[in-house]
């Protein structure tokens, strides 16, 4: 977010969140049945509290990753965020959460939690607001959120999914740009093939997208794909300093059991490639010096 964060509103009570993300995505599904409406052009906002991780998941996540002890990775925040997005997606009557399709998504750490501050420091208020968006590709919702812990401002995110596809003109003219192609590259990271359904016990994510090939050919994909916060945990993971902010474009699916290509485009531009394919492309800033990262408190 651009703007300035603003404190939590007193006048949105805080919804609890559930424990898992699995009956949210299962509610997600059964949006397919009802009738759909359309969202409108008024902002919705929202309010969800949940208890912090714990100290044993903050640890998984990052010996899955090989990722060392040491300030909370930036992509361990997401599954949080997008429970609390799933949440208020399913309280607006008439959206059909099912199919929406993640293409853009922005994180960024107001403050270098360590371990013991994130999972000691009590329950976590994750504020969202939906809007849509024009775009060229058509309509997109925009979720923008704000995750607080003890009324500090400790993460600032925000995700858009495509609503409702454009409608195609012979007289439209598509802006061109020049394509990206792979530059320095920096490492090859080896994905297994276990590796969604693995990702998907860590985040809770279990779409079926991830975890069957017959239900992964019901979406157009040949073998489960890889979740895209996995990638980018992978692409974070390959680099020698932590990730503070990161905005990623999603290109197409990562196919577990194949390496990635990580390569630097330019000075803050990083990509995922996989056989030839451009997979993610990542704008970050890396925290600065420990000298100079801001405290916690």
């Amino acid at each position: 977010m651009t703007h300035t964060d603003p404190a939590p509103s007193a006048d949105i009570a805080a919804v609890p969140l559930p424990a898992a993300l699995w009956p949210l995505l299962l509610k997600a599904g059964l949006t397919l049945l009802q009738p759909k409406q359309p969202f409108g052009p008024v902002p919705r906002q929202f309010c969800h509290q949940t208890s912090a991780p714990s100290s044993a998941q903050l640890s998984a996540y990052q010996q899955f990753f090989g990722i060392p002890a040491g300030p909370v990775p930036l992509c361990f925040y997401y599954p949080l965020l997008q429970k609390a997005q799933l949440a208020s997606m399913l309280q607006c009557p008439g959206l059909k959460v099912a199919g929406l399709i993640h293409l853009h998504n922005e994180l960024q750490a107001r403050k270098h939690q360590s371990e013991t501050q994130l999972c000691g420091d009590g329950p976590l208020l994750i504020c969202t607001v939906l809007s849509t968006v024009p775009h060229e590709k058509g309509l997109l919702l925009r979720a923008e959120q704000q995750l607080w812990q003890q009324q500090r401002l400790v993460l600032t995110g925000s995700s858009e999914y495509l609503l409702q596809k454009g409608v195609r003109s012979g007289h439209s003219h598509k802006t061109t740009q020049a394509p990206i192609r792979p530059e320095q590259r920096i490492a090859e990271i080896e994905t297994a093939p276990e590796a969604p359904r693995a990702y998907a016990r860590l985040s809770g994510d279990y779409n079926p997208i991830h975890l069957w090939r017959w239900s992964a050919r019901l979406f157009g994909q040949p073998q489960p794909i890889l979740h895209g916060m996995a990638s980018a945990a992978l692409l974070c993971q390959a680099l020698p300093v932590p990730v503070q902010q990161l905005y990623l474009q999603f290109k197409t699916p990562v196919l577990p059991g194949i390496p990635l290509q990580l390569t630097q485009q330019n000075s803050g531009e990083y990509a995922l490639w996989q056989q030839g394919r451009l997979c993610l492309l990542a704008n970050l800033q890396l925290w600065p010096k420990e000298a100079d990262v801001p405290d916690a408190g």
